[in-house]
């Protein structure tokens, strides 16, 4: 059913660009030129796939989401502690915005932190990006009404997220192109390992070490500014000529491929990420005690993390991204349908273990996509950019409308919410097959 990309393990290459294209004049591009739809990178000639310099960008970027993202994808361990705490007086719903603030931030504040990225490198950004993550992080521990955790967890946190997001991205694919779906599968696999041991190391504070909530969170903050710092120095753009005509938007908007590629992504984020709130407080329902129930979302981002490897493989290696992300996009999809039959603690954890395998899949490849549909490799970052901040539209209400679907019931059913998340994500894989095609007949792979 899905069309071949050519050369499977160089899915994105096929079309090469003239060398005028990618020694742009410092005069920047016109904006005419960067919608046409044909241009791709040349990968012999402008992408290393390797060495030293591409390899600790890698490690830059694992380091920036596994300290972010990664954090953020913890969040069903709080969803459940505030829950059954301090803010025992709050609906799932009410308490979810504090998450959703934090999705939302990592992706609306993408533009702005890609622009700087392209403009003067992924430093700029980052350093912006650490100062609001820890100050965020730092203002929770001291936070004790539902307000002050909005402005602190959910705002600042979600501020900083959000310029350290699209750099750690989008730089990598300056530096990558046929190895491209797995620098970014190693990147992406920081947030999911960072889902696994942020969860662990909270529980570990505060369950069994009596640590309280506020030094924990002072606790993660300071192991947050030390792998940042280490992000900023090991991060450094490969491509020194910063655009300098305005941001692209209309060109992003008339681009066909561009536009049915983003809202496909749209849809599917609408659900991506509700079970990654509500599988701690799932498993709870079904007999978990509060500290088993902690553990589900770190099995979930562990299958997440070999998800993130083996789809980025597969990319690279046989499908191409976008068969790849089709095919991921349908598993997971499937995998989502599943959640409504796991009604024990056991049932959960292998539930988990496959959404987070499948649903690791989609995290890495829509990047590769996005970054491959952009017009120049000096644009990459401003691409991804524009992308995320459409993204942080259905990300805002994810967790809020999940905990409504789950309050209306009033009886702690979670059956709406899981049909839910699968129908949402069921026709988005149908919007990636479509994207799939248009792209192909447009002779972008």
């Amino acid at each position: 059913m899905l069309m071949t990309d050519g050369n499977t393990a160089n899915s994105c290459t096929e079309p090469k660009p003239s060398t005028q294209h990618l020694e742009t004049s410092g005069d920047g591009i016109n904006e005419d030129s960067i919608a046409l739809p044909v241009l791709a990178f040349n990968a012999d000639v402008s992408f290393p796939d390797g060495g030293l310099r591409a390899w600790l960008n890698v490690i830059a970027g694992w380091l920036t989401l596994f300290a972010s993202i990664g954090f953020t994808n913890g969040l069903s361990v709080f969803q459940s502690y505030y829950g059954l705490t301090i803010l025992s007086t709050y609906s799932p719903s009410d308490i979810a915005w504090i998450g959703s603030l934090q999705f939302w931030g990592c992706f609306f504040f993408g533009l702005w932190a890609g622009r700087l990225c392209d403009k003067y490198g992924p430093r700029i950004p980052l350093g912006i990006g650490t100062c609001f993550l820890v100050l965020g992080i730092m203002t929770a521990s001291i936070s004790t009404q539902f307000y002050q955790f909005i402005l602190s967890q959910g705002l600042c946190i979600g501020l900083g997220s959000g310029f350290v997001f699209p750099p750690a991205l989008a730089i990598q694919s300056q530096w990558f192109l046929k190895r491209r779906g797995l620098a970014v599968g190693l990147v992406i696999s920081g947030q999911n390992v960072g889902g696994v041991i942020w969860p662990i190391v909270v529980n570990q504070l505060i369950n069994y070490d009596g640590i309280s909530l506020s030094w924990s969170l002072r606790i993660v903050g300071f192991i947050q500014l030390f792998l940042m710092v280490t992000a900023i120095v090991l991060a450094q753009a490969r491509f020194h000529n910063p655009p300098r005509e305005p941001i692209p938007l209309k060109a992003f908007v008339t681009n066909l491929e561009t536009v049915l590629f983003t809202l496909s992504t749209l849809v599917f984020f609408i659900a991506i990420f509700i079970p990654y709130f509500f599988v701690s407080p799932y498993g709870m329902k079904y007999g978990a005690s509060t500290s088993a129930a902690f553990y589900l979302s770190s099995f979930l981002n562990a299958a997440a993390v070999f998800g993130c490897y083996a789809w980025g493989i597969v990319a690279d290696t046989w499908m191409g991204a976008f068969n790849s992300l089709t095919v991921a996009a349908f598993c997971a999809a499937i995998t989502t349908f599943g959640w409504i039959g796991a009604r024990t603690y056991a049932g959960t954890v292998v539930w988990s273990v496959a959404y987070g395998f499948m649903s690791g899949g989609v995290q890495a490849l829509f990047s590769p996509c996005i970054s491959h549909l952009a017009p120049s490799p000096t644009l990459i970052a401003t691409w991804n950019g524009i992308f995320l901040t459409i993204l942080s539209l259905p990300v805002l209400g994810t967790g809020p409308i999940a905990g409504r679907l789950l309050s209306n019931t009033g009886d702690n059913n979670y059956l709406p919410m899981q049909l839910f998340t699968g129908i949402s994500t069921i026709a988005a894989s149908f919007l990636f097959l479509a994207t799939r095609f248009v792209v192909s007949r447009r002779g972008r792979t």
